[in-house]
């Protein structure tokens, strides 16, 4: 359904610039950045990010939404504030772990099943919901490669045609559930090796093989109905010069080659893959990012970086280098899609309710059944005989599986033997992993592939070890 630039509420062209300048800037939040968040809130601004922290205690966070909300309505725009947060489950999760924690992207690839992954994506806008967060920074778009350092199980798959139709089923899932979607990181960071929290990211890839495999998730997302879409930072040479988050090609790119009419976001503009185009400077990569086309732009590590985008902005705004009808028309974007998506007409989150609510014995079922059907066997093999008596870990295994084995069968004798990244039953007879990436080679005896360390994921991971079921997934296919 297209979008129009223009929404029923609200009319940009009447505010300040210091006022239109903060609605185009969504910020982070931690626990303890509450009182600069009040004051930016009070300003106008468009956006707040919850990190982990921030979502600690669920009842806490719910009233810290329905207060944010109220401000937001007082606020020189009278516009409803967009709470987000990243929620793509697996390695990514910004809601506390606990039972009815979806296992990520990859692991839902595993499934083979879109209804299914549709499922999870309605159980996450549900639990965001219970906290006031309306929009999801997810699904990640991304094609899966083994170089990535940043990505790995976030991505659903290599193959586009895969990755596209379950990632097109999660956006949906959030979206039945009346949560906003966003497909990112385009123009598509999953075939780089630097990781953009660190570094600049190179993808020399011509247009038509951006046609023919990066976009193709992107495409699906779009089709899909997906709210918005995240611009990562990573050059793209054929593009332009600038990472994607700042360049104009990039956001003509969104708009034409995927027909996409909706919000235009920036990563967070504190990495260093957007900053060191700029000299490190935040508040000038906040400029060029909305004057090259974004509508919101996340800038999400700390106060200080907050108040220099926003001051950034608001000079450029004064002198002329950021033009107001650019700015104006980002804003009409951001005012239509809280009248398209409801923000800020539903119910307020209850305080009371939220730990309840992430918790919903369906959301517990749907969260083990994803995870037995994602559970991969990668090479048969008899399962261990019971309980095992006995267990050994590797040095590359994560702390998280070691700890749901211990949990598991506390009475098991452990030890540590070898490198592999996972857990052996019984003296090898049977291999836990959790992976990408996997081992050069495989351990002898059975071997069984969970993709994250989701509590549903490693519950499963040890009950396949032990024949309580028959793992079905499947490696995504590259």
């Amino acid at each position: 359904m297209a979008v129009p630039i223009s929404g029923p509420d609200g009319a940009p062209e009447s505010w300040p610039d210091d006022v239109a300048a903060a609605a185009v800037v969504g910020i982070g939040e931690e626990a303890g950045d509450e009182e600069q968040t009040d004051a930016l809130v009070a300003e106008g601004i468009g956006a707040v990010v919850y990190f982990a922290s921030a979502l600690r205690d669920p009842a806490a966070a719910a009233n810290r939404s329905a207060s944010l909300a109220r401000a937001a309505l007082r606020g020189p725009t009278q516009q409803p504030l967009l709470i987000a947060a990243d929620q793509e489950g697996g390695r990514v999760a910004r809601l506390p772990p606990g039972p009815a924690s979806l296992p990520g992207a990859m692991a839902l690839a595993a499934t083979g099943d879109l209804d299914l992954i549709r499922a999870a994506g309605r159980a996450t806008a549900g639990q965001l919901l219970a906290v006031g967060v309306c929009w999801d920074l997810a699904p990640v778009c991304d094609l899966w490669s083994r170089d990535n350092p940043a990505l790995g199980s976030r991505c659903f798959a290599a193959d586009p045609e895969g990755c596209g139709q379950a990632a097109a089923a999660f956006a949906a899932g959030l979206q039945d559930g009346g949560v906003i979607a966003c497909a990112k990181h385009f123009p598509g960071h999953g075939d780089t090796e630097v990781d953009s929290h660190f570094g600049l990211p190179l993808l020399r890839a011509s247009r038509d093989r951006l046609q023919a495999r990066e976009w193709v998730p992107f495409h699906h997302a779009v089709r899909a109905g997906a709210g918005s879409l995240m611009l990562g930072h990573l050059q793209v040479p054929d593009l332009g010069p600038l990472p994607a988050s700042l360049e104009p090609a990039a956001y003509a790119a969104a708009r034409e080659a995927l027909g996409f009419d909706g919000l235009l976001v920036t990563d967070a503009l504190g990495m260093a893959g957007a900053l060191q185009a700029v000299g490190g400077d935040v508040g000038a990569a906040a400029v060029r990012a909305i004057a090259a086309g974004a509508d919101l732009v996340l800038v999400a590590h700390g106060p200080r970086e907050h108040r220099q985008a926003l001051g950034a902005i608001r000079a450029a705004l004064a002198s002329g280098s950021l033009l107001r009808a650019r700015v104006d028309e980002a804003c009409r974007r951001l005012i239509a899609a809280r009248a398209r998506w409801r923000i800020g007409r539903g119910a307020a989150p209850d305080g009371g309710a939220a730990p309840h609510l992430l918790r919903r014995p369906s959301d517990i079922a749907l969260a083990r059944r994803a995870a037995r059907a994602g559970i991969t066997e990668l090479r048969v093999g008899p399962c261990a005989a019971g309980p095992p008596g006995r267990w050994t870990w590797g040095s590359r295994c994560p702390e998280a599986l070691r700890e749901a084995v211990r949990s598991l069968w506390p009475e098991a004798g452990a030890a540590q033997e070898g490198d592999l990244p996972g857990v052996c039953l019984d003296g090898g007879n049977c291999h836990l992993l959790v992976g990408p990436p996997l081992p050069p080679s495989l351990p002898s005896g059975r071997v069984l592939l969970a993709y994250d360390t989701a509590p549903a994921s490693l519950e499963a991971l040890c009950q396949a070890g032990v024949g309580a079921f028959a793992p079905g997934g499947r490696l995504p296919r590259a």
